[in-house]
């Protein structure tokens, strides 16, 4: 029995709404350290250990959400939500109390941690909700709600950072958003009552060793799992070293790009929705990946911010095209009972990628490797990414979920 709900089911339920609002006002605190590089930089940190404590956060998801994933179920999620959202919330306003390498490292850690129950536990909830026909549109609605904080706070954050006096002030302030999120547990937590009082047996019961191993195997889980680290060491450099890139151009307000480029993928995800269930997904992520490796080796040629904003847009344009479209991958050509898994192992390899991204820049700018050369050593991610995915276009012909 194919446990996920019928293709009839609205995708805009009120849990999946729940859902995506608890993301929006997670991912809020994530987007507010596109400025921690410049921050740490300020504080005289050296550029690798800025790299290991930039990586340190999804560095401990990448740790421990493999641990606790096959672990999750329908009945604890609510409470592992709680509990991610409370340690979250714990280190956003520690943020303030150290400045010391020693001391930062240990709220990487917590913050990590937080994030790494928080999403994994909403994942699983999260794909008991979406329409078997319709995982495209679902994980793009679901990925604009994540997304939105990337568009709007970088240029808050901006002009708050006058009157707050520095980030870690302004990452304290931003706690209290996530008391929402919070309250949202409360009606969510009656409706995941009724779906787990109804949901089959072996679909409540953990994966053994023997079954997991099995879905490693499936043909094309392994390559959607490369593929997504890849994209991810490479978009993650983006992110935390894009601020400085512009600093030098002169830019005084660099969360514009962002802005751009995130408003971008947003307006992409809402007016194709309906286009990512309707073409080959293999096809479709081989093309704008490599449009992707492309518009990073572009990223040094625009000598201002204004002649940035084009290449934030194609940027943001790829992405928005690229991430919903590899998660609905893996959801079509997974087991019912193991979408949830798969989906928190792509998440696994995004924390990866945002591990290893922050560290590998961090030495080789410590090399004294340039900011332009850095992102053009960067596409080799998304090409790579791209070659992976071209092998699976002849089984993405189908698109039909596996039941």
């Amino acid at each position: 029995m194919d446990t996920e709900l019928s293709p009839e089911k609205p995708l805009f339920s009120p849990e999946f709404v729940m859902l995506s609002v608890i993301a929006f006002l997670a991912f809020c605190n994530i987007s507010l350290f596109y400025g921690f590089n410049a921050y740490m930089e300020a504080m005289h940190i050296p550029p690798m250990w800025r790299g290991v404590l930039l990586g340190l956060e999804p560095g401990t998801a990448f740790l421990v959400r493999p641990i606790i994933s096959p672990l999750l179920t329908v009945r604890n999620s609510i409470s592992t939500i709680a509990l991610g959202l409370v340690t979250i919330m714990a280190a956003l306003l520690s943020y303030q109390l150290t400045t010391d390498v020693w001391g930062l490292a240990l709220v990487r850690v917590a913050h990590g941690l937080g994030l790494v129950l928080l999403i994994s536990a909403s994942v699983t909830l999260l794909v008991e909700f979406i329409p078997a026909g319709r995982s495209g549109q679902g994980f793009g609605v679901f990925t604009v709600a994540s997304l939105l904080p990337y568009a709007v706070l970088p240029p808050i954050v901006e002009s708050m950072l006058g009157t707050a006096g520095n980030e870690a002030a302004v990452y304290g302030r931003f706690t209290f958003f996530l008391l929402p999120a919070l309250l949202l547990l409360v009606p969510l937590r009656h409706s995941v009552r009724r779906l787990d009082a109804s949901l089959p047996h072996h679909h409540k019961q953990r994966p053994t060793a023997a079954q997991l191993r099995a879905d490693l195997r499936t043909p094309g889980v392994a390559q959607l799992l490369a593929a997504n680290l890849l994209l991810f060491t490479a978009t993650t450099v983006v992110f935390f070293y894009m601020k400085d890139h512009l600093l030098a151009l002169g830019s005084g307000n660099a969360g514009l790009f962002f802005t751009v480029s995130t408003g971008t993928t947003i307006v992409v995800r809402v007016v194709c929705g309906k286009l990512l269930d309707r073409v080959n997904r293999a096809a479709m992520l081989t093309l704008f990946l490599g449009v992707l490796a492309a518009n990073l080796c572009l990223f040094g040629v625009p000598d201002s911010l204004e002649t940035m904003l084009p290449l934030a847009a194609l940027y943001g344009m790829c992405l928005g095209f690229v991430m919903p479209q590899m998660n609905a991958a893996m959801f079509v050509i997974s087991e019912p009972r193991l979408r949830g898994l798969n989906t928190n192992l792509l998440l696994f390899t995004m924390d990866g990628g945002f591990f290893l991204g922050p560290l590998l820049a961090g030495l080789m700018q410590t090399d004294g490797m340039s900011l332009t050369t850095l992102f053009a050593l960067c596409a080799l991610g998304p090409l790579l990414a791209g070659a992976l995915t071209w092998t699976l276009v002849g089984r993405m012909k189908d698109g039909a979920p596996r039941t």
